[in-house]
């Protein structure tokens, strides 16, 4: 069986995401050893991975996500994306990826969150 390259690892990962799939996600696309740098620091394993992002979805539920960069060379991948929900926006969003043999092994993930005003 051929290794997935790193271009079919990435949209693998952003299908099953816009699914909601993350359990999917992690059991296809991530080792058990994976490594997540953001702003909490550089964290390891699939529970940091399920729990960026389930506190991404918890802070733009039901967001539209668009990926204004996807750009990828050998093991490595660009991620740019929005992300806008009725509760909050995310105008620029940046992940890196190492993959590797057909997995994620390392991701980073930044963004800044921008609260939707209220209506009053």
């Amino acid at each position: 069986m051929r290794t997935r390259s790193t271009i079919e690892v990435l949209e693998d990962h952003l299908e099953r995401r816009e699914r909601g799939d993350i359990e999917s996600d992690l059991e296809h696309n991530y080792p058990e050893e994976v490594v997540l740098l953001c702003k909490h620091g550089a964290l390891k394993g699939r529970d940091a991975v399920r729990n960026s992002a389930k506190a991404l979805a918890h802070q733009v539920p039901g967001a539209r996500f668009q990926y204004a960069v996807k750009a990828v060379d050998s093991e490595h991948a660009l991620l740019h994306w929005s992300a806008q929900s009725a509760r909050a926006n995310v105008d620029l969003g940046v992940d890196t990826f190492v993959i590797r043999d057909g997995r994620i092994v390392l991701q980073t993930v930044s963004y800044q969150l921008k609260h939707a005003p209220s209506g009053g």
